[in-house]
This record gives structure tokens, sequence and C-alpha cells, in this order.
């Protein structure tokens, strides 16, 4: 649920500077408008943001379930969020292409409580 709620706050807070972007632009107060439409643009991108790293997070645990299972599912693609950053020349800790034991071992320990 923690990663949920910034993004649900993150979308709250766009819809209502949307609100006020649209009021202030109405009532003639374009400079105003412009810095909440600024605003706009920085949360709605947080919400995207926070929406990939939970459907990454839900990617990672189905990919654990089923090693823990006993079947050999292909690693993700991107294999990690930094290889996929750095353009294939670097990989992170939980990479389910280069580290399976390293990766198992940290996805157990992060959503062993979250079930």
């Amino acid at each position: 649920m923690g990663i949920r709620r910034y993004q649900y706050a993150a979308t709250a807070g766009a819809v209502l500077l949307t609100a006020a972007t649209i009021t202030t632009a109405l009532n003639g107060l374009y400079i105003q408008a412009c810095l909440f439409a600024v605003g706009v643009l920085i949360l709605t991108e947080a919400a995207l943001r926070e929406h990939r790293r939970h459907r990454r997070a839900r990617a990672e645990c189905e990919w654990a379930r089923r090693r823990a299972l006993g079947e050999n599912p292909a690693p993700l693609n991107p294999c990690c969020l930094l290889a996929a950053a750095s353009g294939g020349q670097a990989h992170d800790h939980k990479c389910t292409d280069h580290s399976l034991e390293q990766f198992l071992t940290q996805v157990e320990a992060e959503y062993r409580d979250r079930t």
C-alpha cells in the first residue's frame, strides 16, 4: 500500500492543480495559471513514475513466486531498472538476468511482510 499512497497523492494534487489552473486562467490570472500548470506537469510525472514502480514491483514479485514454485521464468524485460537506465551497461542488485539468487533473496525479504 505504501507505493500506491504516493501515486494517489500525486494524482489528487494534479487534479486539484488542474482545477486551479482552469479557474485562474478563466479569471485572467495567466501568470498564476502557468505556475499551476507547471505543478500539474510535475505531479503528473510523479504519479506516472509511482505507477511504473508499482507495476515493476508486482512483476518482480510474480517472477520470484514462479521461481520459488520451481519454474524457470525468463528474465524480466528489462532485466532490472538500472540496466534500462544505463543502456545495459550496469545492473541492479535485483537483476533477474545476472544475479538470480541474490535477486530472490532480496525480493523475498522485501515482499514477505507485504503479503
